[in-house]
C-alpha cells in the first residue's frame, strides 16, 4: 500500500485537505562552452548530460565575475549553479574561494558535494571546513595551504579577521569568489551583524588587493535581491526562473479528533497521535521520512514514543537536534545520506539545505513558526522525479487551527520579507572596535559611512577605545574586541552535560535554566537522564541515568519594568514612554506529566537564579477613558484589547524598524483600578542585550504603526482572527474566563480595533462582539484502545486462569 493510500484509509475522518501540487517539467540548456572538458565528463559520470536553464544563467553571471543571487526551489541544484563557474575558472587560474553557511550541518554536507567535484578536477588536499569542531592542525593547514575554505560567519568574525595578518594574508590576497549559501537566514539583528562583518572582510580585501565576487543563493525569500544588496552594499544580478522538474507533491491537513477524558471534558489529541503509527508505518515499508518538532524535548519524546515496544525499529528510526556533540551530528548526517537511518525525528536543525538524500515523507508536526520555514520544510523531499508527500499534523492552538481550516493560506500567501539594517547605529558601534583592531580606520571608509558611522567613531574616540594613529585611528585596549559581540544572540557558551565522566550534551545557560534545573528529566538519544545537579557559574551538569514514565516541563515567569524614561509624550490619554528596560526570567517550578495519558502528576521548584539583562524599548500605559469604558461592558474586553495589540505589534514591527520576529519581545501587564489610576500596560523591547534601537524606532514611528496595525485588521477577510491579524487566542493569555471569550466570539479583532481607534483618534468606539456557536459533532468516537494491550491483557488473563487452577489442584 502506498503511503498515501494509508494516509487516506487510517485518518480519513481528520483529514481537513488534501492538495496535488501538479508537477512540471524541467528546462534545460546544453552545457556552457567555457565549461571545461574533465568537468563536463564528470557532470556525465554523474547521469548530468545538460543543465537547467537557471544553471546556464547563473553560469554566465558568475563566470564573467558578476554578483548574483540565485533564488530557486529546494534540489534545483543551486550548489551545481555556483560551483561549476567556479571551478572552470578556477582550472585556469589560481585564487581562493570562501563559502559561508549559517549552519555547521550544512557545511559538513557541502564539503562532502564540493569534495566530489574536486577529485575530479584538482586535489582534495586543497579544500576544508574551518569551524568550532576543527582541530588546531587542521585550522593551521587550512590557513596555510586551501584555496576553498568552508566556514560559518562567526568563524569569519572571530577566527579569521582578527588573524588576517599572520595567518590569513595569502588566502585572502587571493579571494576571487565568496558565496553565502541560504541567505535568507541572514535577517534581523543576526543579518544585520553579518552585514557589518561582510563590510569587514570586503574591507581587508581591499588592504590585500583582492576584489572578491559575491555569489548567493536561497530557496526561500520574499524580497532576495533588496535583501542582498542591503548585505553586501553591493549590486546583484537576479536569477530566479526556476527551471528544475518538480515532482507530484502531496499535501496532507490533518486534524487530530477530539475525544472524552475520563471527566467527559473535550479534548484534541496531540500531534503524535498521527505522527506515531505514520512513522512506523513509513519505517515499516522502507519509505524515507523526516518528521519537524517545534522543541528538542519534543523530539526525544517522539523517537521513545515511535520505539515503544517497538524495539526493531531502533536502528531505522533516530532524533536529530541541537544539543548533540559534534561526534554524533556527523555520524547521523551520515548514517541519514547513506540509507542507514530510514526516519528522522528534528528540529529545524535539518530545516537548511543540507542534502539528506532522496527522502519520501515530511512530517510537520505543528506550524514551524513563519511560511518561510514551512515551506523549506515540505522542501526537504521530493527530489528529482521522485512523487512525495507532505503531512501537515495540527496542534490545538489557534494558528495551527486556523491553517488547517484555511489551507489555502499557506499556498496562496507569500513568503515573508527579509530586513536588516547594516547601519544600525547600535550594531555598527560594535563592529568598528573591531575594524580598527584589523586595520586602522581611515579618514574615509567607502563601507563604513554616514552619520551612524562618525557618531560610533566619536563615541569611541571619546572613551579612549580609538586612539589617533597618524591621520588614522587604531584600537587601543588589551583586550579581543571580537570577543565581547555575539553575532547570534546573549549567550555565546554552552554548559556541557556530564554523565559520569562523559559529555553526552551541551545547551546555552538560557535553555538549561529551562531544561537542567535540579530533578528534571533529560533526553538523549532515546535514553532519560534525571539532572543532579547544574552549576552555571562551572558551565556544567551533571546527570544520572534513570528509567521513569514522565518527563519535566518549566514553568517560567517574566517581569518587566522601564527603568529609565529617556522620552515620554502623551496621546489621547495614553502615556508612551521610551528608555531603558529591565526583563527578569525565571523558571518559578516545573511539572512532571505523565507519558502517553498526558497527565500532571507532581510539581517540584526551581530554585536557579533568573536570568535577567537590560535592554531599550517602550512602555505604552492604557488611557484610563477607554479602560473604563470597556469595564462598564465587560472587564474582559480590556485585556482582550491589550493582549490582541500585543500580538499585532510583534506583527508589524518588524517591517517598521528593519528587523526580525525574534529581535523584538512584547509583555502586557493587567492591572485592576486602585487608587484612581490603571496601570495596564503594554511592552514593547528589543531582545537582544543592550538593546540595538529597534524598540526606538518603533516608538518614533508610532502613529505610523497603529495606522498599519489597524488597516491589517479592516482588510484582513477572517471572521474571527487568523495569523495574518490577530489570532483567535493571542500568546500570554492564562485566565480561563478571558480564554473563553476569546474562543467563543469576535473579541480579539473588535477590542483590538477598539483599543488602536482610540490610540489613533481618541475615539471610543464600543467592540461589535458576535458570539458563535461552537458546534461539536453530535457524538464522539471514545478513543480505540492499543492493539497491543489487548493481546497482553488476553494472555495474562489466560496465565491467570492457569495459575488459579493449579492452586486449585490437591497434591
Amino acid at each position: 500500500m502506498s503511503i498515501g493510500k494509508f494516509i487516506e484509509q487510517t485518518y480519513e475522518k481528520d483529514i481537513r485537505s488534501h492538495q496535488v501540487l501538479d508537477p512540471e517539467a524541467a528546462t534545460f540548456k546544453p552545457f556552457p562552452q567555457a565549461l571545461p572538458n574533465p568537468l563536463q565528463k564528470a557532470l556525465g559520470k554523474g547521469g548530468i548530460e545538460e543543465l537547467y536553464e537557471h544553471q546556464v544563467e547563473a553560469f554566465d553571471h558568475i563566470f564573467h565575475d558578476r554578483n548574483t543571487v540565485l533564488v530557486t526551489r529546494t534540489a534545483s541544484g543551486k550548489t551545481l549553479s555556483f560551483f561549476l563557474p567556479i571551478l572552470s575558472r578556477y582550472m585556469e587560474e589560481n585564487f581562493s574561494v570562501l563559502l559561508l553557511y549559517p549552519t555547521k550541518a550544512l557545511s559538513r554536507d557541502q564539503e562532502g558535494s564540493l569534495g566530489r567535484l574536486l577529485e575530479a578536477t584538482v586535489q582534495r588536499s586543497k579544500m576544508g571546513t574551518f569551524d568550532g569542531d576543527t582541530p588546531r592542525e587542521e585550522r593551521t593547514r587550512l590557513s596555510g595551504q586551501a584555496d576553498f575554505v568552508i566556514t560559518n560567519p562567526d568563524m569569519l568574525h572571530n577566527g579569521i579577521l582578527p588573524n588576517h595578518q599572520r595567518r590569513w594574508r595569502s588566502f585572502l590576497s587571493r579571494l576571487k569568489y565568496i558565496v553565502v549559501d541560504e541567505v535568507h537566514t541572514y535577517r534581523g539583528s543576526f543579518g544585520s551583524h553579518v552585514s557589518n562583518v561582510f563590510r569587514r572582510l570586503l574591507r581587508i580585501c581591499e588592504f590585500h588587493g583582492s576584489s572578491p565576487t559575491i555569489v548567493c543563493s536561497s530557496a526561500t525569500s520574499g524580497n532576495p535581491r533588496e535583501h542582498v544588496e542591503g548585505l553586501f552594499h553591493r549590486s546583484f544580478e537576479l536569477v530566479d526562473k526556476d527551471g528544475s522538474p518538480r515532482p507530484q507533491r502531496n499535501l496532507y491537513f490533518i486534524n487530530p479528533p477530539l475525544v472524552k477524558s475520563a471527566g467527559d471534558a473535550l479534548y484534541r489529541k496531540g500531534t503524535s497521535s498521527v505522527s506515531i503509527r505514520l512513522i512506523r508505518e513509513a519505517a515499516k515499508q522502507g519509505i524515507r521520512c523526516i518528521c519537524f518538532c517545534r522543541a528538542r524535548q519534543e523530539v526525544e519524546r517522539l523517537h521513545r514514543a515511535v520505539l515503544d515496544r517497538h524495539p526493531d525499529l531502533r536502528d531505522k528510526v533516530k532524533p536529530y537536534r541541537g544539543g548533540l556533540l559534534p561526534s554524533e551530528r556527523r555520524q547521523l548526517e551520515r548514517d541519514l545520506f547513506d540509507g542507514h537511518i530510514c526516519c528522522i525525528i528534528t528540529t529545524n536543525a535539518l530545516e537548511l539545505g543540507i542534502d539528506v538524500g532522496g527522502l519520501d515523507l515530511c512530517i510537520l508536526s505543528g506550524h514551524p513558526g513563519s511560511l518561510s520555514a514551512f515551506w523549506q520544510q515540505a522542501g526537504r523531499v521530493g527530489r528529482g522525479n521522485r512523487e512525495a508527500t507532505v503531512v501537515f499534523i495540527a496542534k490545538d492552538s489557534p494558528v495551527d487551527q486556523y491553517l488547517v481550516h484555511h489551507p489555502e493560506f499557506v499556498s496562496q500567501t507569500p513568503i515573508e520579507r527579509a530586513w536588516i539594517n547594516g547601519d544600525n547605529p547600535y550594531i555598527l558601534l560594535q563592529h568598528l572596535p573591531c575594524a580598527a583592531h584589523e586595520h586602522p580606520l581611515r579618514p574615509t571608509e567607502p563601507l563604513l559611512e554616514g552619520m551612524a558611522f562618525e557618531e560610533g567613531v566619536e563615541v569611541l574616540k571619546g572613551d579612549g577605545t580609538l586612539v589617533t594613529y597618524g591621520d588614522s585611528l587604531r584600537y587601543a585596549l588589551k583586550d579581543y574586541p571580537a570577543k565581547g559581540v555575539n553575532l547570534r544572540g546573549m549567550t555565546d557558551y554552552n554548559v556541557e552535560i556530564y554523565c559520569g565522566t562523559e559529555v553526552i550534551g551541551e545547551l546555552d545557560p538560557i535553555g538549561a535554566r529551562g531544561t537542567l534545573y535540579k530533578d528534571a528529566i533529560y533526553q538523549h538519544l532515546g535514553q532519560r537522564y534525571m539532572s543532579m545537579e547544574l552549576d552555571l557559574e562551572k558551565k556544567l551538569c551533571r546527570v544520572e541515568r534513570v528509567n521513569v514514565d514522565y518527563w519535566t516541563e518549566a514553568v517560567w515567569e517574566s517581569r518587566v519594568e522601564i527603568t529609565e524614561v529617556d522620552e515620554e509624550r502623551k496621546e489621547h490619554g495614553h502615556s508612551l514612554q521610551f528608555g531603558a528596560i529591565h526583563c527578569n526570567q525565571q523558571p518559578k517550578l516545573y511539572k512532571k506529566i505523565r507519558e502517553r495519558s498526558l497527565e500532571n502528576i507532581g510539581y517540584g521548584p526551581i530554585t536557579l537564579d533568573p536570568f535577567e539583562y537590560d535592554t531599550t524599548g517602550m512602555c505604552i500605559r492604557i488611557s484610563v477613558d477607554w479602560q473604563v469604558a470597556m469595564k462598564k461592558l465587560d472587564l474582559r474586553y480590556i485585556a482582550a484589547g491589550v493582549h490582541g495589540l500585543s500580538t499585532l505589534l510583534k506583527l508589524v514591527a518588524p517591517s517598521v524598524c528593519m528587523g526580525d520576529r525574534g529581535d523584538l519581545e512584547t509583555d502586557v501587564s493587567l492591572a485592576s483600578f486602585e487608587g484612581g489610576e490603571w496601570n495596564t500596560a503594554l511592552f514593547l523591547f528589543d531582545s537582544i542585550a543592550g538593546g540595538v534601537g529597534y524598540g526606538e524606532k518603533v516608538y518614533e514611528l508610532l502613529p505610523e504603526v497603529w495606522k498599519l496595525c489597524l488597516q491589517i485588521l479592516e482588510e484582513c477577510e477572517c471572521d474571527a482572527g487568523c495569523p495574518a491579524c490577530v489570532p483567535t487566542m493571542p500568546p500570554g493569555v492564562d485566565d480561563a474566563d478571558l480564554a473563553q471569550l476569546l474562543i467563543e466570539s469576535n473579541a480579539s479583532v473588535e477590542c483590538s480595533k477598539s483599543l488602536l481607534t482610540h490610540l489613533l483618534y481618541g475615539k471610543t468606539v464600543p467592540p461589535d462582539i458576535r458570539t458563535f456557536e461552537l458546534r461539536l459533532p453530535p457524538t464522539v468516537e471514545a478513543e480505540k484502545e492499543d492493539p497491543e494491550r489487548i493481546k497482553t491483557r488476553q494472555r495474562l488473563q489466560r496465565a491467570n486462569r492457569m495459575l488459579k487452577k493449579n492452586r486449585e489442584r490437591e497434591h
